[in-house]
C-alpha cells in the first residue's frame, strides 16, 4: 500500500470553467499540482442511451459533437489547466492524456471516436514541445480492448472479446493500463515526453493486409 489521501468531485470535462475550478480546488486543498491524468472518454454511448456507433454518413451531429468534446476538448481543457499551474510552480510536472489504439489505425463505424483519439496523439506531441522548457512531461496512453468487470468470459462472445482481440490471448484489465500510467508519472520516466504508449497486447499490429 502506498498510502496517501484522496478526495472525490464531479466535473464536466467539456466545460473549461468547470475544469479550471476543479484544478483550483485541488491546488487550494493540497497546495500544488504535480500530475494530471485525463481519462474521461468513450465512443458513441457517452452521448446518451440511444446513441450508437454508426458509419459517418449515418451518424448524428449530437453524437459526433459529444464524442469530440469529451475525448478531445476534455484533453485540451485539462492539459491547459494543469499546465498553467505547473508552469507557475516552476518545478515541472506530468500530464497524461488517453488516446486509443483506434486513434492510430482508425475504426469503421467509429470515425468520430478514432478522429478524437488521433487528435489526442497530436496534442501530446505539440504540447510536449511547448512545455518541455518548463520540465513538464506530456505523454499519452493508447489502450486496446480493456475488459470491464461485466464482460462475461463464460460465453463464446465474451471469451472472443476478451482473449481474441490481442496477440497474447490474454484479458486486459484496468490494472494493466494503470501500471503504465504509474510508470509514466514516476521519476523513472523523467526523460520521456511527447510519446504515445500503446498497451493493446499487439492488437494494433494486426492490420488488414499485414498479417
Amino acid at each position: 500500500m502506498l498510502g496517501g489521501e484522496a478526495f472525490g468531485g464531479v466535473l464536466d470535462v467539456t466545460d473549461s470553467a468547470d475544469v479550471d475550478a476543479a484544478v483550483n480546488e485541488t491546488v487550494e486543498k493540497y497546495g500544488r499540482l504535480d500530475i494530471m491524468v485525463h481519462i474521461a472518454g468513450g465512443s458513441a454511448r457517452i452521448a446518451g442511451p440511444k446513441a450508437k456507433n454508426a458509419l459517418l454518413v449515418d451518424q448524428e451531429d449530437y453524437i459526433i459533437d459529444k464524442v469530440l468534446k469529451v475525448n478531445l476538448y476534455g484533453a485540451f481543457y485539462t492539459s491547459r489547466a494543469a499546465a498553467r499551474v505547473m508552469m507557475k510552480q516552476g518545478e515541472g510536472g506530468k500530464i497524461i492524456n488517453f488516446a486509443s489504439a483506434v486513434g492510430l489505425n482508425g475504426l469503421k463505424g467509429a470515425v468520430d471516436y478514432a478522429a478524437s483519439k488521433d487528435g489526442v496523439i497530436s496534442l501530446t506531441k505539440a504540447l510536449a514541445k511547448e512545455l518541455g522548457p518548463y520540465k513538464i512531461n506530456v505523454n499519452s496512453v493508447a489502450p486496446g480492448v480493456v475488459c470491464r468487470p461485466e464482460v462475461d468470459v463464460s460465453t463464446p462472445e465474451g471469451r472472443a472479446y476478451a482473449y481474441e482481440t490481442n496477440l497474447l490471448g490474454e484479458k486486459c484489465t484496468a490494472e494493466d493500463i494503470a501500471n503504465l500510467v504509474e510508470f509514466l508519472v514516476s521519476h523513472k520516466a523523467r526523460f520521456i515526453t511527447g510519446q504515445t504508449y500503446i498497451c493493446d497486447g499487439g492488437r494494433s499490429l494486426s492490420m488488414k493486409g499485414t498479417d
